[in-house]
C-alpha cells in the first residue's frame, strides 16, 4: 500500500514540475526575444566571407585575422578556424592597433541589437569585384 502512494505522488509531482517547467519556459520565450546583446566600443557590423586562414573579407574589404582570434556564433559559442574557410555571414567585429581583426561575432542580419552597431566602410560600390 505504501508503494502505491508513493508512485502515485510522485507520478503527480513529476507531472506538476513538467508542468510548470513548461509554463516557464512559454513565459520567458518573448522576454528573451527582447533581450539585446551589447557589442563593446568600437565594434562594427558588416558581411564577412572567411576565406584561406588568416583572410577574411568584411563589406568587401579584405582584412587579416590577428592572432588569438576568437569567432563566437549566435548563441555564445567558439567556432573554430577550421570551420570558417568558405563561411559567409554577418557579422561584429572588432579590430586591434594594428587593423588586424580579433574579435568576431556571427549574428543573424535580423538581430535587433545591430541597430546600435555602426557599419563597416564599404567598398562593394558599382563595379566592385
Amino acid at each position: 500500500m505504501n508503494r502505491v502512494f508513493r508512485t502515485k505522488f510522485l507520478r503527480s509531482a513529476g507531472l506538476q514540475l513538467g508542468l510548470a517547467m513548461l509554463l516557464g519556459t512559454l513565459g520567458a520565450g518573448p522576454a528573451q526575444a527582447q533581450l539585446q546583446r551589447l557589442f563593446p566600443g568600437g565594434s562594427l557590423k558588416g558581411v564577412a566571407t572567411f576565406g584561406d586562414w588568416p583572410g577574411i573579407t568584411i563589406n568587401c574589404i579584405p582584412y587579416t585575422l590577428g592572432p588569438g582570434v576568437r569567432v563566437l556564433d549566435a548563441e555564445q559559442r567558439v567556432v573554430l578556424t577550421g570551420q570558417l574557410p568558405g563561411l559567409q555571414s554577418a557579422v561584429v567585429f572588432l579590430r586591434d592597433a594594428s587593423g588586424s581583426v580579433f574579435r568576431v561575432w556571427l549574428v543573424s542580419p535580423k538581430d535587433p541589437s545591430l541597430a546600435t552597431v555602426p557599419s563597416a566602410a564599404s567598398n562593394c560600390g558599382f563595379g566592385a569585384g
